[in-house]
């Protein structure tokens, strides 16, 4: 711990965020005042730059038991690092939030058939490929039809006509919507600038709602037929050990 703080806490590695009732003037003396002392060090990603994160070899599946009284999917594969492929974390953003919606085809293939209690299909922005992960629950007599079904739709979903354009517009509407909402607490946006500056840059969060609305169909299925089908993954299933033996795993 002490060897990552003094490698990485340094002021040269660092952002200060003020909210709130403060002038510039008055942020620039406080700074002085609190942080003068603390001196530069080396760069840390030059002296030790971070390895390229290896990719995932081939298809895995572990099984932990637990009592519980469903069984539980999670399916991970690496997703697009933003440093270099951003455009796709946009794709994968309008994607998950049009699957969150229940008037969706994947909500109705996958939940409303009775197949899974829940689903959801989730990216997370990072600069060393962001982890893509579907989550479902469904009982031990379902798990296989489930899996099937599940893999399946992400097939479908790399079709570009498997969303239309009005689905579309409607996840970039709200999501840009939601931003704004965003910013309205000084306190929670702070946070919201200091999280996109260490991960992707400020350029790519003030930018975020341009580029999203850029994203096409095409770019959504090109997203999915990157980093999803076809490609290797984690799988985790939690089940008690009643339904462990009927699991097939």
């Amino acid at each position: 711990m002490r060897t990552i703080q003094n490698r990485y806490y340094v002021p040269n590695n660092a952002a200060l965020i003020l909210a709130g009732d403060i002038t510039p003037e008055e942020g620039f003396r406080l700074a002085e005042k609190y942080f003068s002392s603390w001196k530069r060090g080396a760069d840390p990603f030059i002296t030790n730059p971070v390895p390229e994160h290896p990719p995932i070899q081939r298809t895995e599946s572990i099984v932990v038991e637990a009592p519980v009284n469903a069984v539980t999917i999670f399916i991970e594969w690496q997703g697009p690092s933003v440093s270099k492929d951003a455009k796709s974390t946009y794709a994968a953003d309008a994607l998950s939030f049009i699957l969150g919606q229940r008037t969706s085809q994947f909500y109705k293939d996958l939940v409303e058939s009775g197949l899974t209690y829940g689903v959801s299909l989730n990216y997370q922005t990072l600069n060393q490929k962001g982890p893509i992960v579907l989550s479902a629950q469904t009982s031990a007599e379902k798990f296989e039809r489930c899996r099937a079904a599940i893999m399946d739709e992400l097939k479908k979903m790399g079709d570009p006509g498997y969303f239309t354009d009005e689905q579309l517009q409607n996840a970039k509407t709200i999501m840009a919507v939601d931003e704004q909402y965003g910013r309205e607490r000084p306190s929670q946006y702070s946070h919201t600038i200091g999280f996109w500056w260490a991960v992707a840059g400020l350029d790519y969060y003030l930018n975020y709602v341009d580029n999203l609305k850029k994203v096409t169909r095409q770019d959504i299925a090109q997203y999915l037929n990157t980093y999803v089908n076809g490609k290797p993954y984690v799988m985790g299933v939690l089940s008690s050990p009643q339904d462990r033996k009927k699991l097939g795993l």
